[in-house]
């Protein structure tokens, strides 16, 4: 601590303004981090509105015209306001609004010149130690002023002027397992008074005494510095933290979204942006009070996040495994089980009755999905690709639609197999409702019971009804009759519009082949463009006011490939086929192909139809009869569809022992 202190008295090396005291000058940590970019954008609010303002009163001591009087020497430039901050990227050099980018090794010097401190331990383990030296040379500094005047640069910032301000935000772990006020009535929910009773996790021990420390600094040095601890329930929206992985196999389709144990156990939420706003106004307005409550006032379980998530975003089929099962699961951590294993009723009194926080939205988490898994998806640069391959038969169109799959992560779609498809996901559906979410838990106790009524009972006719009509269809499917034109178009269109496909894309291989399978494809019905949570869109061009009137936008490919060969090369192609490939015979290649040029002349092509729609193909020429994996073909159609929008896991996944840039340049 010693040397720490003569490094902040005596390194010639600093700058004036590292060694000098501002209170204009804010330390946030960690601002690349999932709270810290949202902290830092409300944080910057402050900085703009205070240099605004000092900029407002300078201008008014100005005298102009007429009137105007010798001012004297121009007085030495003020001292901005600006915010300092560490970083979880070391590579990272440089953030907007961020005035300096302080390495963590040498973070404490900084953090005592600033007035006004955000440290966030709730997220990062690895800052409490950080926090802990800072607070012990933070008291040995109040020790040392404490009956004197502060010697400092400027008399502005934001709160009390001459006055430090610190802002802690910890975690609702350190309430883990506090013991419920009345015991006749556990469900009575803590508030920010029943500080002094909380009982913290066994891993948050440490979090709990550097809540402690604070409080003692805050009540001892009261004169010196305001220092408030927020206690911040699991925060959610954006790219997700905690939840990340639930919302990334909801939108992947994961058959089953894993509840831990049977998901009746209350989680304190609290939006991050919510977070980020508390912050933003304990600045502007630091309060006499030594701890608060970050957290929604919807009391919210375990299962009312992720059903809701499965049910709107995902396969809809979930399934309860015991609690010290989820670390078989490679994405859950220490860190993630012990806050969604929580179980806490916590009421915010403070943000609400005095702070009257303007909720990000009011609404319930699982009323919030839609628009949540939208930021989500945008945040991520999550989107599905829809793609159409048309060509003649033999050319490679199955090839290239799987080669497109594989990359990509999208749903292969053919009239050959959509039967086949909806009759697994069917079968595998009705077993698992047979055996029953619950069946990997071991049976109830009476207590568990009484603990856990039943949430969903509003939804079972409805769920009933669902796997009634499951069964209904299956049957029929299995039944091995033959399928007409109309019902095939149908089994297409209803995998199309499958959650799996509407989330990441599909291609959909050698379909359609007439103008009158497009209309029928595509045709609007009873369906609606617009879901739950989307934006409207903008105002179209009047010339294109009815041009999607009967269509369904959402169903309409982003790209439709046209391969284009001879029917020469077709027959030779079809005569070369590998040894091991089925073939077909030469009366048999010449039928189809006659058949598919008779649906593909100039005024009745189906290609017609996308361009009216200002789809206009992607005609890529087939002229290698070696090239039977259509590399060549689908390089060219990696140039037109650009990087896969995937984050890093799932790249990683689909593009394992593939390189979807084969035969391409560099194009990310």
């Amino acid at each position: 601590m010693k040397k720490s202190m003569e490094k902040l008295s005596s390194d010639k090396s600093l700058s004036e303004a590292d060694v000098l005291f501002s209170f204009k000058r804010y330390f946030i940590n960690n601002v690349d981090s999932y709270h810290g970019e949202c902290i830092l954008k409300e944080v910057s609010k402050i900085l703009e509105k205070n240099a605004t303002e000092s900029v407002k009163q300078y201008s008014q001591t100005m005298v102009l015209g007429e009137d105007a009087v010798d001012m004297g020497p121009a007085p030495p430039p003020e001292q901005p306001y600006e915010i300092f901050g560490t970083v979880t990227d070391a590579k990272i050099k440089s953030i907007d609004n961020v005035a300096r980018i302080v390495p963590k090794a040498e973070c404490l010097s900084s953090m005592l010149t600033c007035g006004t401190l955000v440290l966030d331990i709730s997220y990062d383990r690895n800052e409490l130690s950080i926090v802990v030296d800072y607070l012990k040379l933070l008291k040995d500094l109040l020790e040392k002023q404490s009956g004197q005047v502060v010697p400092t640069d400027d008399d502005g910032g934001a709160g009390e002027s001459k006055k430090r301000y610190l802002i802690l935000v910890s975690t609702v772990m350190t309430w883990g397992v506090t013991k419920p006020l009345d015991p006749e009535t556990p469900d009575m929910p803590f508030i920010e008074s029943d500080f002094r009773k909380r009982k913290p996790h066994p891993s948050y021990k440490m979090h709990y005494d550097v809540e402690n420390e604070v409080v003692s600094i805050a009540r001892k040095f009261r004169t010196q510095i305001g220092a408030i601890v927020i206690g911040a329930g699991l925060t959610y929206g954006g790219t997700e933290d905690v939840l990340f992985y639930w919302f990334q196999k909801a939108w992947e389709c994961e058959p089953f979204l894993p509840i831990l144990g049977r998901g009746y156990n209350v989680i304190p939420l609290i939006n991050v942006l919510d977070l980020a706003q508390i912050v933003y106004n304990l600045i502007s307005d630091f309060p006499k009070k030594l701890y608060i409550l970050a957290v929604e006032q919807n009391v919210t379980k375990q299962r009312e996040i992720i059903k809701p998530l499965g049910r709107i975003v995902g396969s809809g089929m979930f399934k309860c495994i015991p609690p010290e099962d989820a670390f078989l699961i490679p994405e859950i951590d220490q860190r993630i089980y012990d806050l969604m294993t929580l179980n806490l009723n916590m009421e915010p009194t403070f943000i609400v009755e005095t702070m009257a926080l303007q909720w990000t939205s009011e609404m319930s988490f699982g009323e919030n999905v839609p628009a949540l898994i939208k930021q989500f998806k945008k945040e991520r640069g999550l989107k599905p690709f829809k793609v159409i391959v048309y060509g003649p038969p033999i050319i490679g169109k199955t090839t290239l639609s799987k080669l497109i799959c594989e990359a990509y992560g999208l749903i292969y779609i053919s009239p050959d197999t959509v039967v086949d498809d909806i009759i697994n996901d069917l079968t595998w559906r009705i077993k698992h409702w047979e055996n029953g979410e619950t069946a990997g838990l071991p049976m109830p106790t009476g207590e568990e019971e009484d603990a856990s009524p039943p949430d969903d009972e509003d939804d079972a006719g409805e769920e009933e009804a669902i796997q009634e009509n499951a069964r209904q269809t299956l049957a029929m499917l299995q039944s091995g009759r033959a399928f007409n034109d109309e019902e095939l178009l149908g089994y297409l269109r209803q995998r199309m519009l499958n959650r799996e496909a509407i989330n990441r894309g599909w291609v959909l291989d050698g379909f359609p082949t007439t103008i009158t399978q497009c209309s029928m494809l595509f045709d609007k019905g009873d369906e609606q463009d617009s879901e739950a949570g989307e934006e409207t869109e903008e105002e179209p061009f009047d010339e294109d006011l009815d041009l999607f009137s009967n269509v369904l936008k959402k169903l309409l490919p982003d790209i439709v490939v046209s391969l284009e060969a001879s029917d020469d090369f077709v027959c030779d192609k079809a005569m070369r086929q590998p040894d091991g490939d089925s073939r077909l015979d030469e009366e048999t290649v010449l039928k189809r192909l006659s058949e598919f040029r008779l649906n593909d002349g100039r005024d009745v092509t189906p290609l017609n139809f996308f361009d009216e729609l200002d789809i206009h193909p992607l005609v890529v020429p087939v002229k290698e009869h070696s090239d039977y994996g259509m590399k060549g073909t689908y390089a060219a159609v990696a140039l037109r569809m650009g990087r896969p929008c995937r984050y890093g896991k799932l790249i990683g996944e689909y593009s394992s022992g593939f390189d979807y840039r084969i035969g391409v340049e560099e194009c990310w």
